[in-house]
């Protein structure tokens, strides 16, 4: 049994009930590396085209420029805008993490929101470890939605002990 629900009639997991599969691990673990990675790279990647006015090359001199795909072809205004639409959805990947790796379907309901949105600036900024990552942690997060409660609390009621 995962638990009794609580009196907001959301499910709490109980002791039996045990912690989130792997594969919501790993789903928790992919949106935690994309947000951070995003969340930290994107905004210094923006700054420097506001700034100079061009993308930065790639660092180790792999011969292309950062988040250099169809969307610079839009403008500098509606590029930055969208710059930023990346970065809150890069925070919103971190919550969904955490939420995740507590077992929450919570963080499963807003990854699964993000993650189209994710995909598409993926495409537009020319990033093919968004779409990769995308596209699994929708996956391992349908394979592992049965082990995943309403709330992440992991209290069990004096009346479950006894």
């Amino acid at each position: 049994m995962h638990g009794a629900a609580g009196p907001d009639g959301c499910r709490l997991m109980d002791a039996s009930a045990g912690r989130p599969r792997r594969s919501v691990r790993l789903a928790a673990f992919l949106f935690g590396l994309s947000g951070v990675g995003n969340g930290i790279t994107t905004p210094l990647i923006l700054w420097s085209y506001e700034r100079n006015g061009y993308l930065p090359e790639a660092p180790f001199d792999l011969g292309f420029r950062l988040m250099a795909g169809p969307f610079e072809e839009l403008g500098s205004d509606l590029f930055v805008t969208l710059g930023w639409t990346l970065f809150t959805v890069s925070v919103l990947d971190v919550i969904a993490a955490v939420l995740l790796w507590r077992g929450a379907r919570g963080g499963a309901a807003l990854g699964v929101v993000t993650s189209p949105v994710v995909f598409a600036l993926g495409i537009g900024f020319a990033v093919p470890f968004l779409l990769v990552t995308a596209v699994i942690r929708v996956v391992l997060i349908a394979a592992g939605w049965s082990s995943l409660t309403w709330s992440s609390a992991k209290t069990t009621t004096s009346r479950e002990k006894s």
